[in-house]
């Protein structure tokens, strides 16, 4: 498979972990506060870090993606 279009998959994949994660922990944050529950509130947040880290994953997977693109480019001429 090429490489860029693995990335692509990868990225498309991470938007929809994203979007999940970012719904799961509004969520869980709302529903715990109305049930005054703080270990569903603490899932809500760890759902929010895992956003935060998925946001990471994308920068390095843009990264990646754009030196293989140079790479390629490379190999060409």
């Amino acid at each position: 498979m090429d490489r860029q279009l693995i990335a692509q998959r990868g990225r498309h994949l991470e938007y929809f972990t994203i979007a999940w994660n970012s719904l799961e922990g509004l969520v869980a944050v709302v529903a715990g506060a109305l049930a005054g529950s703080i270990s569903l509130v603490g899932f809500g947040v760890d759902s929010f870090i895992e956003v935060t880290s998925g946001g990471v994953l994308l920068g390095r997977m843009s990264v990646d993606a754009d030196v293989g693109s140079e790479n390629e480019m490379r190999s060409s001429v």
